[in-house]
């Protein structure tokens, strides 16, 4: 039974720093949709990459925009120089010791040059695709080498229905400050419900903890005991 007791104790700390962990991340990708999803749906008027898959890309390779590399380089695509970069360079640890990756004067700068990146004649099945289709982007983005990861593409879609991106491949920039203010709405009351789903859930635990340590008689200042 004090095994029992310790198993429930460590599943609820657990649990709560899940739930905290998890409500963090949210908090995150939601200020970075607040930043720069205009952006996102500008370059797709330009150039057709779906906003979902540069926002879930900017928001993998940049962990919304908090990762040391972004933060010192505005790179938020985690493009490396390349033998034709001309700009600023910045160099980083990444699958090799310091790699030379793009440094911008900007996030919007970041944003624009992935579009140019991918423009590039590896990437232009993408461009044979619809831009609605996110799942086949990001399938062909890990088939065309954009990263190293083998489950990149699951990854990327698994941000874009999450966070419900795909909602941003239907619009265009006119007006698009009060649809993003409409995403973020819809968006949270998506969360809440799951908030709300994961605390009815510890609440149940957290009653059985309490009769355990009813039963074992546990207190501050002595060790449990079960009560014969």
């Amino acid at each position: 039974m004090k095994n029992f007791f310790y198993f429930i104790l460590f599943f609820l700390m657990y649990f709560f720093s899940s739930f905290s962990k998890e409500t963090k991340e949210i908090e995150n990708v939601i200020e970075y949709i607040k930043k720069y999803a205009v952006f996102a749906v500008e370059e797709m008027e330009k150039f057709g990459i779906p906003a979902s898959i540069k926002l879930g890309q900017g928001i993998l390779e940049s962990s919304c925009g908090n990762s040391s590399l972004s933060k010192a380089t505005n790179n938020h695509f985690g493009i490396k120089c390349g033998k034709n970069w001309m700009g600023d360079i910045y160099y980083h640890d990444d699958d090799l010791p310091k790699e030379c990756f793009r440094k911008y004067n900007s996030v919007r700068e970041s944003f624009q040059d992935h579009s140019r990146f991918l423009q590039q004649p590896r990437y232009y099945k993408l461009f044979l695709l619809k831009k609605n289709d996110y799942q086949s982007w990001a399938a062909e983005l890990k088939q065309a080498g954009y990263a190293t990861s083998l489950n990149y593409a699951d990854l990327l879609i698994d941000q874009i229905e999450k966070y419900l991106l795909w909602k941003f491949d239907e619009e265009n920039s006119c007006g698009i400050e009060k649809k993003i203010n409409l995403y973020l709405t819809s968006i949270m009351q998506k969360n809440k419900k799951s908030d709300s789903f994961f605390k009815k859930k510890i609440d149940l635990v957290y009653k059985i903890f309490l009769l355990i340590k009813k039963k074992l008689n546990c207190t501050k200042t002595s060790p449990c005991f079960i009560i014969k």
